[in-house]
């Protein structure tokens, strides 16, 4: 089964934010949610986050986003997970099943999460669509369970290897 492209999408943004945060390479952030993300759903390689987390932090420089830059990330990913588009909010627990349950049929794009992110920040320029809360932290979101328990986990230099 595979992995739905909100969480794929949350999953590449919080790689580039976690980046941004810290001083080691983005492909051992990339490996967290690759390895994390595949003991849930079919195997997700390491370059399907870190290509489409690289146009992330690209774009991000192009607009000059500086200090606001893992704030939109972080924008980006509360959005993904409370909203399936713009003015349609996600059905946060549905009738059967979970939000983590995985999708019948492969959803992951690289190029349209990247896309994504863009769009979502033209949007939030223009005022159509929400920022997360003030105070707002996935690690203490209740929503998904399993996909915080790798947002959780910390790496090292020895990560990457």
């Amino acid at each position: 089964m595979h992995c739905p492209s909100f969480i794929y999408d949350m999953a590449v943004a919080r790689s580039a934010a976690e980046f941004l945060g810290a001083e080691l390479a983005l492909e051992t952030y990339a490996k967290k949610y690759a390895e994390g993300l595949s003991t849930h759903y079919a195997e997700i390689q390491v370059p399907s986050i870190t290509e489409p987390a690289e146009s992330m932090l690209q774009f991000l420089s192009e607009i000059e986003a500086g200090e606001l830059a893992v704030e939109l990330l972080t924008d980006f990913v509360h959005f993904r997970l409370f909203f399936e588009g713009v003015g349609k909010p996600r059905r946060m627990k549905p009738m059967f099943g979970s939000l983590e349950d995985p999708a019948k049929t492969p959803e992951i794009s690289s190029v349209e999460a990247a896309k994504g992110f863009r769009a979502y920040v033209f949007a939030q320029r223009s005022n159509t669509v929400p920022k997360a809360p003030a105070g707002w932290r996935l690690e203490e979101d209740e929503h998904l369970p399993k996909f915080n328990e790798i947002v959780k986990q910390t790496v090292s230099v020895l990560d990457i290897l």
